[in-house]
């Protein structure tokens, strides 16, 4: 029982808040392109700037009520300049057919263990290894794949 309670603490102390928590978020689904459906309504758009072979070079989300949260941005990027200096991207980032996570490997990380989950309704990340991934994977088939639709510019 205390290694369990070790394990909760240690996970809460390794998530991290990036917006407030969001309601209204029942019945929510993924669509074409890249929204995430709640009840009918958009409630978030995921914006993929200059998408690549499996990449965006800056990923981000956009909110119903304008608030643009970036999950990953290169240093000096900002959107509709100019992408040229664009050294580095997120690797396979996916959308979950529920709109509940998006999952992606920053390009900092070594090797394929490191991974990055944001819930998009509590706006809390967290860093998970492969096998997290592999599993979240294996419940949602469905998933969305990111880097097919772009942000237009």
């Amino acid at each position: 029982m205390k290694r369990f309670l070790l394990l909760v603490l240690m996970a809460g102390c390794a998530a991290q808040r990036m917006t407030h928590m969001r309601s209204g978020w029942n019945s929510c689904q993924a669509a074409d392109p890249n929204t995430i459906r709640c009840e009918g309504k958009e409630v978030a758009q995921v914006e993929c700037f200059h998408p690549g072979d499996e990449a965006c070079g800056a990923l981000a989300i956009r909110y119903a009520d304008g608030e643009r949260v970036f999950l990953f941005r290169p240093f000096g990027f900002e959107p509709g300049q100019d992408d040229s200096t664009l050294e580095s991207a997120v690797i396979r980032p996916e959308l979950a057919s529920d709109g509940s996570k998006i999952w992606y490997r920053a390009p900092t990380t070594r090797g394929n263990a490191v991974w990055t989950v944001y819930e998009p309704q509590t706006g809390i990340t967290q860093v998970v290894d492969s096998y997290q991934i592999f599993r979240i994977r294996e419940r949602d088939p469905h998933s969305l794949p990111l880097w097919v639709v772009a942000v237009p510019k």
